[in-house]
Parts: structure tokens; C-alpha cells; sequence
């Protein structure tokens, strides 16, 4: 009597067990952890011993099957590959692409106010250098536009040096129809400006992120560290320097493209 009043004793209430889970017991003919250690690598559930190694991971090699994808060397990364057993293998991480000249020997800033450089699509990036480009005029201004676009897209924001006065003006214009780099000074029709424009984003639809800096010569030139969007979506397939007054009549423009 007194072990059967211990047994009642430790029984849980019957308010916290009810029939239905006492029904789950149904059919058990051994210890519980006992079968549940024995569904441990068998075929309907995964073993711990598939892997080896830190880093090791599970993949599928097909429906309801997995198979052990070993870590990889350090500073790989995890790619899909169909060809491989479980569809995914590590890669070395591709390095980043150089920069190459796409206009062989450059094209000469001469007897046109705008000079246009075609035949560049397919680069991400691309690195826009003007050297010592002067016009006829005194006092140009040397432009850039991308695919010969003359809209509102150019949005800049930067700052604008003069010589000789010490004048500082941010520049801020978010609908620009051009990239105005910098500009010549006036004491002569032989002052130049040379500068460069780096362009992001070049290959694909959506904003181009730019950003540069020229300068001029002379009484009153004109220095502009600056940078903005092109809101353009299309590709850059060409690139336009432009001359605000006058055309060209010496420099170079070189156009490098990374893809």
C-alpha cells in the first residue's frame, strides 16, 4: 500500500495529462530515448558524422538526398555550380578588372566645339582624362555629356574656385544639362584646362554615380572639384567634351573602360 500511495504521489495530476497524450505512448515497446537514438542515421533522418570539419556544410545532391561540401581555403566564397554534385563549389573571389584605353592614342580637342567619342559600351567604369584642351576663345568653359544627352540629368555638387579673386561659391545644381568642369581664363585665347571625370555604374540601367576635378590658367580661370549623378538610365555608349565658346583648337581626350 505504501509504495502504491509513493507512485500516486509522484504521478503528475490528471489536470496536466490527458487522454490523448497518454494515447502517444501508444505502441511503445522499449525505452523511448532508446528509439529515438536508434532514428539517428537512418535513412529517413541526417547523421551528425556526415561532416568532418569546422566549416563543413550540408547540400543536396538530389531530391530527399544530401551529401558533406567541404570547407573551402580561406577567402573563397560558395558558388553555384550545376556541374558539381551538389550544385554549389568555392571560388576564388575574381579580382577587379584593370583599366584600358578605348580611344587608341586618344582623340585630338580640334576645329569643333564638341567632340564626341562613340563605340565605349559594355564598360562599368570609366575614366574620362582632357588634356591641356584650349578653344579660339578666351574664357571656355570644358563640358562633359554622356550618350549626347542635352537634358535636365545632370545633378553636381561641389565647389567653384576662381583665380585672382579668391572667390569660393558651392555649387549645387541638381537639374544641370551638362558636367561643367572648369574654365579657361581670359588673358589670353591660349589658356587651358585639363581635368578628369570618373564614372560608375556606366554598363547598367538606372543613375551613374560621377565625380572629378579640372582646372584652367590664367586671370579668372576657373577650378571644380565636384561630383553628382548622371540620371540618364540608358548605358553610356559615347562621351561628349564640349567647348562653351568656340571650338577646339588644341588638347586630347583619353577614354579608359573597365568592365
Amino acid at each position: 500500500m505504501s509504495k502504491a500511495r509513493d507512485l500516486a504521489s509522484a504521478a503528475p495530476a490528471p489536470s496536466t495529462v490527458d487522454a490523448t497524450e497518454i494515447g502517444y505512448l501508444n505502441g511503445v515497446t522499449s525505452a523511448i530515448q532508446t528509439q529515438i537514438d536508434a532514428k539517428i542515421g537512418s535513412a529517413s533522418a541526417i547523421n551528425p558524422t556526415i561532416v568532418d570539419a569546422k566549416g563543413d556544410i550540408i547540400a543536396a545532391t538530389a531530391a530527399d538526398t544530401v551529401a558533406r561540401l567541404a570547407v573551402g581555403a580561406n577567402g573563397t566564397v560558395l558558388t553555384a555550380a550545376s556541374g558539381q554534385a551538389t550544385g554549389l563549389e568555392w571560388a576564388t573571389v575574381a579580382a577587379g578588372s584593370n583599366f584600358s584605353l578605348l580611344n587608341s592614342g586618344g582623340t585630338a580637342l580640334t576645329a569643333a566645339s564638341t567632340i564626341t567619342v562613340s563605340g565605349i559600351s559594355g564598360q562599368d567604369k570609366l575614366a574620362i582624362l582632357v588634356d591641356n584642351s584650349s578653344s579660339v576663345n578666351t574664357n571656355f568653359t570644358l563640358q562633359v555629356r554622356f550618350n549626347s544627352d542635352s537634358g535636365a540629368n545632370y545633378a553636381r555638387f561641389g565647389l567653384y574656385l576662381q583665380s585672382t579673386t579668391s572667390q569660393q561659391n558651392e555649387q549645387s545644381v541638381f537639374s544641370g544639362n551638362e558636367i561643367p568642369l572648369a574654365s579657361s581664363g581670359t588673358s589670353s585665347a591660349g589658356s587651358v584646362v585639363a581635368g578628369y571625370v570618373m564614372v560608375d555604374g556606366c554598363n547598367a540601367a538606372g543613375v551613374k554615380r560621377w565625380w572629378g576635378i579640372a582646372g584652367g590658367n590664367g586671370t579668372a580661370a576657373v577650378t571644380v572639384p565636384t561630383g553628382g549623378v548622371y540620371k540618364g538610365t540608358s548605358t553610356i555608349s559615347s562621351v561628349s567634351i564640349i567647348s562653351s565658346n568656340g571650338n577646339f583648337d588644341s588638347g586630347t581626350v583619353y577614354i579608359y573602360g573597365s568592365a
